[in-house]
C-alpha cells in the first residue's frame, strides 16, 4: 500500500504542542501502539531520553486500549516535538499482519519532519546515545543512505539474553556499500555482514518516498530494497534493545500455525523487488535473488513444523499442515517428511542426551 492509499484510511493528526529543534539533521521515530502499556511506557521513555535534541516522536494510536490511549495523550501534552496520529479502528489482521506497517507507518512518514526516519516497536527500546550516533553517521557521509545500531536481545523483564550475540552477525565496517551487504544476504550470508531480528535501519526519507513509502516486507526490504541506494552506516556502540516475549505477534502467529507463504508472496510482488534489482544488479545477481527468495518461501513450512514439534504441539502441527495445504500444497509432502525426520532427531538425541539446537 502506497502512502497515498494509506492516507485514505480514516485517521486524525494532532500536531506537537511544543516544538524546538536545533539546526541540523532531524530524526523522526515512528512508534505505533495498541496494547502492552508497561512496554509502551518504556519504549516511549527511551525516545524521550535521547541525548540528541533533534528527535521527532511520531506516536501512532493504532486503535489502542483505553489505558494506552490515555497515556499517549499525556505524553503528547507534556513533551516537545511529539505528534499524535489516531486510528479509531485497529489496523491489523491475522491474514495481513503487515497492515500497521503499510498504513500506520506510512501515514506517520507522510507527516514527519525528519530527514531520517526510523521505527521503534512498542516493546523495544533505544539506548540514550542512539540518535546521536545515527545522526553522526549520516552527517559524516552524504552517501550514507541507511544506518543501524547493534541489536541487543532482552527478555520481558528487560534483562539481556546473553545467549544471543548479534555482533558476530554484523561483521561490517562503519560504512559499506549497501549493494555489497544485500548480495551477501542473498548468498546466504557467508560473510555475516548483516543480522537482525527484524527491521532496524534508519532510512533517509527521500529514499522511502522514492519507493512510495514502507512496504509490508520491511524486515527484508530494508536491506534488499532501501539499503542498496547508497552506503549503510553502522555503529555498534548504539543499541536497539529488542524484546523477545510470548505476546509478540510473530510468536502468536507461530502458535496458530501460520506459515506466511501467501503473505510473503504478496509482499514480494508489492515491493517490486525484481524490477528494482534488474536496474541495479547484473542478471546473475538477480538470479541469486530469485534463488534466495524461493528458498525462503520453501523453508517457511519447514521452520513452522520444527517449531511445533520442538514444543510438542500436535494440534499446532496439524494447523501447519492445514495452512501448507492451502498456501503451498506442493510443499506439503516435504513438510510431513520433515516432521518425521525432525521428530526422529529429537528422540535420537534425547536418547544420546544431546540437546537439539
Amino acid at each position: 500500500m502506497s502512502i497515498e492509499e494509506a492516507l485514505k484510511v480514516e485517521h486524525q493528526l494532532i500536531r506537537p504542542i511544543k516544538e524546538k529543534y536545533n539546526d541540523g539533521l532531524i530524526i523522526s521515530v515512528i512508534l505505533d501502539c495498541f496494547y502492552g502499556l508497561e512496554f509502551v511506557k518504556q519504549s516511549i521513555q527511551s525516545v524521550i531520553d535521547q541525548e540528541y535534541n533533534n528527535v521527532e516522536l511520531m506516536l501512532v494510536n493504532n486503535g489502542a486500549s483505553k489505558e494506552v490511549t490515555a497515556y499517549l495523550y499525556e505524553i503528547h501534552a507534556k513533551n516537545k516535538n511529539t505528534s499524535l496520529i489516531i486510528f479509531k479502528e485497529n489496523q491489523f489482521s491475522w491474514t495481513d499482519r503487515e497492515k500497521p506497517v503499510t498504513i500506520c507507518w506510512n501515514v506517520a512518514l507522510y507527516y514527519s519532519k525528519g530527514e531520517v526516519i526510523t521505527h521503534l516497536a512498542y516493546d523495544d527500546m533505544l539506548s540514550k546515545n542512539y540518535a546521536v550516533k545515527m545522526a553522526k553517521l549520516f552527517n559524516e557521509n552524504p552517501n550514507c543512505a541507511t544506518a543501524s545500531p547493534l541489536p541487543v536481545s532482552i527478555n520481558s523483564n528487560g534483562e539481556r539474553n546473553l545467549d544471543k550475540d548479534f555482533l558476530k552477525g554484523n561483521n561490517r565496517p562503519r560504512y559499506i556499500q549497501g549493494k555489497e551487504v544485500a548480495l551477501d544476504v542473498v548468498k546466504g550470508s557467508p560473510k555475516k555482514m548483516f543480522g537482525a531480528p527484524g527491521e532496524i535501519l534508519a532510512i533517509r526519507k527521500s529514499i522511502l518516498l522514492k519507493y512510495s513509502g514502507f512496504d509490508g516486507w520491511i524486515d527484508i526490504s530494508q536491506i534488499l530494497k532501501f539499503a542498496i541506494n547508497g552506503e549503510i552506516g553502522f555503529d555498534p556502540d548504539a543499541h536497539v534493545y529488542w524484546r523477545h516475549h510470548a505476546l509478540q505477534s510473530n510468536r502468536q502467529a507461530s502458535e496458530k500455525g501460520h506459515i506466511d507463504v501467501r503473505a510473503n508472496k504478496r509482499e514480494i510482488k508489492r515491493s517490486n523487488i525484481f524490477n528494482i534489482w534488474k536496474k541495479e544488479f547484473s542478471p546473475e545477481e538477480v538470479e541469486l535473488l530469485k534463488i534466495y527468495l524461493n528458498n525462503k518461501l520453501k523453508n517457511m513450512p519447514i521452520n513452522a513444523v520444527r517449531y511445533m514439534i520442538a514444543r510438542k504441539n500436535l494440534f499446532g502441527l496439524f494447523l501447519v499442515f492445514f495452512h501448507t495445504s492451502r498456501e503451498c500444497p506442493q510443499h506439503l509432502g516435504r513438510a510431513i517428511l520433515e516432521s518425521i525426520i525432525f521428530s526422529f532427531k529429537i528422540v535420537w538425541n534425547k536418547f544420546r542426551k544431546v540437546k537439539v539446537l
